[in-house]
């Protein structure tokens, strides 16, 4: 009888993050060539790619159950699943917004926005292409820091998008839309880094 194949969950770990990465590039070049033919189109690739990573999920949550002896412990496995799982709703939910509030034309900040959530989510795949080897948390925790770093940025740049805003836009609907969607940006960013901050606890109690 053939041996039946141990699940991997570092390599399922990684496929989510290629999902969020893909996800991220194809929120970047809906922001490029913004336009309301190609809205629905690109709403629906992102959804997919969300669907596809919501699979992943869930199995590994259905595995996690019944294994008896996972490679870390089975409640930080829970909360990094759930975390990257927040990281590629909100990417879904951004997309999803800009239809919901009927947006005609983009902002050009929301570029700069766009750029740091991909550096961000290459940066949450590189973490995970470390994790399995715990041995060596100097090369996980190069990645850490870079994604603790585009957090700080996403900060940043969302505090003086925002003040900007509410200094220079006069339609009150306007500003609700823009706020609402940049608010997205930064809590999607601020997801990144909650992943992050949770490989660093992992990251101590298997030291």
């Amino acid at each position: 009888m053939k041996k039946k194949e141990k699940y991997n969950y570092f390599e399922e770990f990684i496929k989510i993050t290629e999902y969020i990465e893909e996800s991220s590039n194809k929120l970047k070049e809906l922001m490029n060539d913004y336009n309301l033919e190609n809205l629905d189109k690109s709403i629906e690739e992102i959804h997919k790619l969300e669907h596809s990573s919501d699979k992943v999920v869930h199995k590994m949550r259905e595995y996690l159950i019944k294994d008896f002896l996972p490679p870390i412990e089975r409640e930080d496995i829970a909360v990094i699943v759930n975390k990257l799982d927040d990281i590629e709703d909100g990417i879904d939910e951004i997309a999803i917004d800009f239809k919901i509030l009927n947006i005609k034309h983009i902002k050009e900040d929301i570029l700069e926005f766009t750029d740091i959530l991909v550096k961000a989510s290459t940066a949450v795949k590189g973490i995970f292409e470390k994790l399995s080897d715990l041995k060596h948390p100097e090369l996980i925790k190069e990645k850490v820091i870079v994604v603790n770093k585009l957090e700080e940025q996403g900060d940043r740049v969302y505090e003086r998008i925002v003040s900007n805003l509410y200094k220079e836009e006069k339609d009150p609907i306007e500003l609700i839309k823009w706020v609402n969607i940049y608010k997205c940006f930064e809590e999607t960013i601020d997801s990144c880094e909650g992943i992050s901050d949770c490989i660093q606890d992992v990251i101590m109690k298997n030291s």
